[in-house]
């Protein structure tokens, strides 16, 4: 026949004519009464465990996912706002063009015979860089094919709007950019 409940409950030890007392409510294991340890702290193995291991979790877990957390959210890029931004004359070419940072956007400066042209040279479509092509004098943008004119205008493609235009002029041995 199976028994059921606890086997070893005071209860039935007092039935099974073996009565050992029931602990006290004050004690602790080894008999040290509660009172006489360090007064107004509860210390307990099991929660002190309990808190050990907590931290060393949130820990683990904190160094994990810091990495994480700041590869999916970029810093954020601090760009100088500047009126004007002087490169060297020598770092564009007759006959070629040269894209260079200007504040948030990218310009590109195209050298025609001493004649200077600046315009973005992000597409209005899609965000792509143009490149200039000496041989037909005209921008191009190698991802849907949009064309422009070297003053920025549009001549065929899938784009709404014509490039921001830039001024660009020569004092000197530097190209200096500005906002047009």
């Amino acid at each position: 026949m199976a028994q059921t409940g606890n086997f070893k409950s005071p209860a039935r030890m007092s039935s099974l004519g073996q009565g050992a007392a029931p602990a006290s409510a004050g004690a602790v294991t080894g008999g040290k009464p509660r009172e006489e340890g360090l007064k107004g702290v509860n210390f307990e193995r099991r929660g002190f465990l309990h808190k050990v291991v907590g931290g060393v979790g949130a820990i683990v877990a904190v160094s994990t996912l810091y990495p994480v957390v700041k590869y999916i959210i970029p810093p954020a890029k601090k760009v100088k706002i500047v009126n004007e931004l002087t490169v060297p004359a020598s770092e564009v070419p007759d006959g070629k063009g040269k894209i260079f940072q200007f504040n948030e956007d990218k310009v590109i400066v195209v050298n025609s015979g001493g004649s200077l042209t600046a315009v973005s040279a992000v597409c209005t479509h899609l965000g792509c860089l143009v490149n200039w092509v000496d041989a037909d004098k005209q921008y191009f943008c190698p991802c849907h094919g949009a064309k422009y004119q070297r003053n920025g205008e549009i001549i065929s493609g899938p784009q709404p709007l014509p490039l921001k235009q830039y001024s660009a002029r020569i004092e000197g041995d530097s190209i200096i950019i500005s906002k047009a």
